[in-house]
């Protein structure tokens, strides 16, 4: 008689555990997928920000117009989970900010900010003050040329 009630506690068991491991596994599946996006997310701010510095001859205004042009495209086809992405740009004469924002509704919505930056190149700028350096330390007048 015990024999008989012992064999019908592995199903009554298995059926209150397997829901529970259903839902684990999607919150890990959900998760990985989150921080995926959040991963491409970066990595095209990075790269944004990286074509802004070695466009050295635009303007602030000429250059925000194209990085927000380029901005869209470079993440897309590249996510997962998250919606709604939007990508922001703000160039300075020293900085560009690049920063892409996303939504997901899986978890309650999550939400996704990254942001990078990168200092604008200016090669002219730079060998000019280098060249006035080397001027003051060795005593010449900063006026005249090599």
């Amino acid at each position: 008689m015990r024999r008989r009630l012992t064999r019908g506690s592995f199903t009554v068991e298995a059926s209150m555990l397997i829901p529970f491991i259903v839902l684990i596994l999607f919150v890990f599946l959900c998760l990985c997928l989150y921080l995926h996006d959040r991963s491409v997310l970066s990595s095209c701010a990075a790269e944004l920000a990286g074509k802004g510095a070695a466009e050295k001859y635009r303007s602030e205004k000429e250059l925000e117009e194209w990085l927000r042009g380029q901005a869209p495209g470079l993440a897309g086809g590249k996510l997962l989970c998250l919606r709604e992405t939007q990508a922001a740009v703000k160039v300075t004469k020293q900085r560009i900010i690049v920063s892409y924002t996303g939504q997901t509704s899986l978890l309650g919505g999550l939400k996704a900010k990254e942001e990078e930056q990168a200092i604008r190149l200016n090669p002219t700028k730079r060998l000019r003050s280098i060249r006035e350096l080397k001027n003051i330390q060795s005593g010449k007048p900063s006026g005249l040329r090599n």
